[in-house]
């Protein structure tokens, strides 16, 4: 499993981050700037501006959600945790599942279930992964972390990590070709003698309409899943709620993000690469961090230049034997020996 996981979002640094209502009033500020001139000889078609506020307020919202939303908080992290729960994006309902990335929740090794926040952020090697960040604290200014519950009642702090799927980025295209669509139907009206311009202008915004309405509901079934990696895991399991076992060991590899749409916790967004280690019996395998170690190795090889280089070769892309479609490597072949001229 040499190729990533889909990703969609970025994140920004901490001191670069504002909440989401600040980011829409300075597009609206910046929105009104240039356009209030327009709307003071535009009459009443400037009734067509307030398509044009709405188009922009969803571009706005959909670049704060994938470029603003998560804060980085260092790179690309590793953790193997027991799958907790999990939140399918075909679970949500409208107009919360334009966020389609499917969700895990993980119990980081070595916790055990029931663990509070405070305990877990304790904990090594993970421990770090979900406990509140210096830049985050300045500049953000909430956190509480995240926890997850059980089929059986049992509610632990966990460590979130999400894959990504592309509802959001669809939604993105969607209300962008609407925007250009208003402000035509704007032009269209003011520029366009009556009754053409409103004709004109009535078709364009319903186009508008239309766009931001099929980009929303398309968004909405563009789901990420742990099987979108071809030799990835296609499904994913929790405890039995009776016994408490059998729930899936996960070794998850991603972007270490703060998540600032909700109550505040940090979370692996996007995984990258994820695979199984194991199943929950009970208690941790005693090889968990080595088992960590040699898949971080084997990724970081996966991904190496050299390596990436090297599979690209003819030689191993062949789809008939190199002996057969001449692919191998190159060979000297001796010529065959005279025959004795005397012989017949």
């Amino acid at each position: 499993m040499a190729d990533n996981y889909k990703q969609y979002t970025s994140c920004c640094q901490a001191k670069d981050w504002v909440s989401l209502s600040a980011y829409l009033g300075f597009a609206a500020a910046g929105l009104a700037v240039v356009w209030i001139p327009i709307i003071a000889l535009a009459g009443w078609c400037a009734l067509f501006y307030l398509l044009v506020a709405a188009a922009a307020a969803g571009v706005a919202a959909c670049r704060w959600w994938l470029e603003v939303r998560l804060v980085c908080l260092g790179g690309d992290r590793s953790a193997i945790g027991m799958l907790v729960s999990s939140e399918p994006p075909a679970d949500k309902s409208w107009p919360g599942s334009v966020d389609s990335d499917f969700s895990m929740n993980l119990l980081p090794y070595p916790a055990l279930p029931g663990i509070k926040q405070a305990d877990l952020e304790l904990t090594s090697p993970y421990g770090f992964l979900v406990a509140e960040q210096a830049g985050t604290k300045q500049h953000v200014g909430f956190f509480t972390g995240e926890k997850a519950t059980e089929k059986n009642g049992v509610e632990s702090a966990i460590l979130h990590a999400e894959f990504e799927g592309a509802g959001v980025r669809d939604v993105l295209i969607a209300v962008t070709v609407a925007l250009g669509l208003a402000i035509a139907a704007l032009i269209a009206c003011v520029a366009i003698p009556p009754p053409w311009g409103l004709i004109v202008a009535g078709i364009l915004a319903l186009l508008a309409f239309l766009a931001a309405l099929f980009g929303t509901l398309f968004g909405s079934g563009d789901h990420g899943a742990p099987g979108d990696v071809k030799g990835a895991p296609t499904e994913v399991h929790d405890n039995d709620p009776v016994t408490g076992l059998g729930a899936d060991l996960l070794y998850v590899y991603g972007t270490w993000v703060f998540d600032s749409l909700h109550t505040g916790w940090n979370e692996i967004h996007p995984i990258k690469k994820c695979t199984f280690v194991g199943k929950w019996e009970g208690a941790w395998p005693a090889d968990i961090v080595d088992v960590q170690h040699r898949l971080d190795a084997g990724f970081a090889d996966a991904r190496d230049p050299a390596t990436v280089s090297r599979q690209a070769e003819d030689r191993f892309t062949w789809a008939i034997h190199p002996l057969v479609d001449g692919c191998g490597e190159a060979v000297d072949v001796p010529a065959p020996a005279q025959a004795d001229a005397g012989l017949h």
